[in-house]
């Protein structure tokens, strides 16, 4: 990552992406990428202008820097809900009518993900009035893959506003309380039929005495989606498909479906340890009995920070899926049965 300035008016922000995973696995093959690559003017009062590859305005988790993550696993209705895979349209099978049916997308044409970030323009500042703070962030982009430049052509519409009272501190270690709400919208296109894809939510965030005895976080947000709702492989109900378990089910109809929400707790018991307890839950298609899944995750985590930026992460993860309307003897219902927990340690050192 660098970042800078090349005068008071303007800045700068390039991180690349080298490692082996789901933002570098490009049509089944290693491609590294450039992760953020904008810049920032400052000549107006009150409207900062934004120019790049921008982390769209949208939910909290999705917005955090590497700091404020508080787990080695993301919360399953935000990668499922806002951290969109892409997919080569050329490669799309249609079942169904397109309207109200599904497409599969076989494992090979995924063009991986963007990390929530989008080709695109965004306005944005804040105001502070005494301990009293208003933020907005307004953007109109490309919806598609940033590595597959012909898939990037979708018009993608995103809004953010928040406001906090500050305790005290500075950057994401501050003390305050925050409510927020966002909205994105985009236009996906497959096998060149352009579809609506609609993402909402709120929600609000207490912080006070980061890295302090008894130092404490609340966090709630709720989010919901409509349009271009993604089952992976696992889940496909397809009949008579050879290689369904590596092809995708997506739904991509304006009247399909998802919701969820999480709740997040922290509490440091010394100045370095800091305990988490969270619970997410993620409804996907309860439009489609045959295809509805309710996820649950409780993660309960243990961190050790050694500096604000430098901390080590253990959690242990309680995950299930439950697939009401489906029968016991179909290959969804016996993948729901074959979730199991997870243990996960991350280290992440910054300097």
């Amino acid at each position: 990552m660098i970042r800078g300035w090349a005068n008071r008016h303007i800045s700068y922000f390039f991180a690349g992406e080298f490692g082996n995973n789901a933002a570098t696995n490009i049509g089944g093959g290693y491609q590294p990428q450039l992760q953020d690559a904008h810049i920032v003017f400052s000549y107006i009062p009150g409207a900062r202008v934004e120019v790049g590859i921008i982390r769209a305005p949208s939910a909290e988790d999705a917005m955090n820097g590497y700091m404020s993550y508080n787990y080695a696993v993301f919360p399953s209705v935000i990668n499922q809900l806002m951290l969109q895979p892409f997919y080569n349209t050329d490669a799309a099978t249609t079942v169904g009518a397109p309207s109200r049916g599904s497409y599969l997308i076989p494992g090979s044409a995924g063009l991986g993900v963007n990390a929530f970030r989008y080709p695109g323009v965004q306005l944005f500042d804040w105001k502070n009035w005494g301990h009293w703070q208003l933020a907005y962030g307004a953007m109109v982009g490309m919806f598609g893959s940033v590595s597959a430049e012909n898939q990037s052509h979708s018009p993608l519409y995103a809004a953010r506003v928040q406001g906090s009272y500050i305790f005290g501190g500075h950057g994401p270690f501050r003390s305050d309380v925050t409510a927020w709400l966002w909205y994105q919208y985009a236009q996906p296109t497959l096998l060149g039929r352009s579809y609506a894809m609609q993402r909402e939510g709120t929600g609000f965030q207490y912080l006070q005495g980061y890295m302090h005895p008894w130092g404490r976080m609340l966090k709630f947000e709720y989010m919901q989606g409509n349009g271009w709702i993604a089952a992976p492989s696992a889940f496909s109900q397809q009949l008579g498909l050879a290689p369904a378990l590596y092809q995708t089910q997506l739904y991509p109809g304006i009247s399909n479906s998802a919701s969820g929400y999480y709740v997040e707790g922290g509490l440091f018991l010394t100045h370095h340890v800091e305990l988490s307890l969270r619970y997410d839950y993620y409804d996907r298609l309860p439009n489609i009995p045959a295809q509805e899944r309710i996820f649950k995750t409780w993660a309960v985590a243990l961190q050790y920070h050694i500096t604000p930026i430098t901390k080590i992460m253990a959690g242990y993860y309680f995950r299930t899926i439950k697939a009401p309307f489906v029968a016991s003897n179909t290959p969804g219902a016996a993948v729901s049965r074959a979730m199991d927990n997870e243990f996960a340690m991350q280290a992440m050192i910054s300097f």
